[in-house]
């Protein structure tokens, strides 16, 4: 992958747009995942294969962001831009791991709703199959 890339779910709006703005000084890569795009493998949508994919009968209206390739300073800032730019957290974030880079965005989206139930209730967050690495 070249630069680093934020995919963003459910974000085309003005809250979006201000996420967006946020991440031009920042020299980060934005893109708007679309719902035709959520069976396609992680990887390809950060590669930007742009393949097409059917669209499934699921879907999932919750904002979500993907980070790919950041390093950590840019995630420090990134997070940093939040607060500083007073834009209210989004709750679904992970990073594009070597675990996750194969699943498809209904996955992802399972995985993160199921590691924050288990937060909010005590529980353990990971199984041995591994993380979403958000």
């Amino acid at each position: 992958m070249s630069a680093p890339l934020i995919l963003l779910y459910n974000l085309d709006n003005p809250r979006g747009s201000k996420l967006r703005r946020m991440c031009l000084p920042l020299k980060l890569r934005t893109r708007l995942v679309s719902k035709e795009e959520y069976a396609l493998p992680l990887s390809v949508l950060a590669e930007g294969d742009g393949r097409a994919a059917p669209h499934p009968d699921q879907d999932f209206d919750d904002e979500m962001l993907l980070l790919c390739g950041l390093t950590g300073p840019q995630l420090d800032a990134f997070l940093q831009g939040f607060r500083r730019n007073r834009l209210p957290p989004v709750a679904l974030k992970a990073v594009l791991t070597r675990t996750n880079r194969d699943w498809d965005s209904f996955r992802l989206h399972a995985e993160l709703l199921r590691e924050r139930e288990a937060l909010a209730s005590g529980r353990a967050v990971h199984d041995k199959e591994g993380a979403s690495g958000g």
